[in-house]
């Protein structure tokens, strides 16, 4: 069906990294609200000219925002690929460097999806995701968690793996759940 990327997370927790980027992004998105409210502060509390409140604010904004920007931007950069993870009609593949594993999905109990990181691209939306944790509880209580990408390896498809692991819940019998 599709192919998805495995990342490699500098943290012990990647929860904790993702819950903290989150954060940031939604500071971020907000830069823009940030500076209306300011620059209508200036103007009407403090009746300072429009010229000279936009002089005072947006410097001050702008700089706040490429600062976050940067700090979003070096965490999505910073991430490895470290393999590849496929899900089929049977079987999930998951493909680490040399490593292979395959797990059958009479094998598997519950499959968890939990966004990550925000996408910070100029073409992502505030509501698009860099990366998803995959949490694969299997029926002998052993449980494989990854951070995988959103978008398939194969370009000519597009498909998230939103969009996969919902196609799979009408297929498959194990319980899938997708956290927001």
């Amino acid at each position: 069906m599709s192919r998805f990327s495995i990342y490699q997370i500098d943290h012990f927790d990647p929860q904790i990294a993702g819950r903290k980027r989150r954060r940031l992004a939604a500071l971020y998105f907000s830069m823009f609200s940030l500076f209306l409210l300011v620059f209508q502060v200036l103007i009407h509390l403090l009746k300072i000219n429009i010229l000279l409140s936009f002089l005072i604010t947006f410097p001050v904004i702008t700089g706040i925002t490429v600062y976050l920007f940067s700090i979003l931007k070096s965490a999505q950069d910073k991430i490895k690929v470290i393999g590849e993870l496929e899900f089929t009609r049977t079987f999930i593949r998951k493909k680490i460097a040399d490593s292979v594993t395959e797990y059958d999905y009479e094998s598997i109990d519950k499959i968890e999806l939990q966004r990550h990181l925000p996408s910070v691209t100029i073409t992502g939306y505030s509501g698009e995701y860099f990366s998803y944790i995959i949490k694969i509880l299997f029926r002998n209580s052993h449980t494989e968690q990854l951070v995988v990408s959103n978008k398939s390896i194969e370009e000519k498809y597009n498909i998230s793996v939103v969009n996969t692991l919902r196609t799979l819940k009408k297929i498959i019998q194990p319980e899938i759940t997708i956290i927001s």
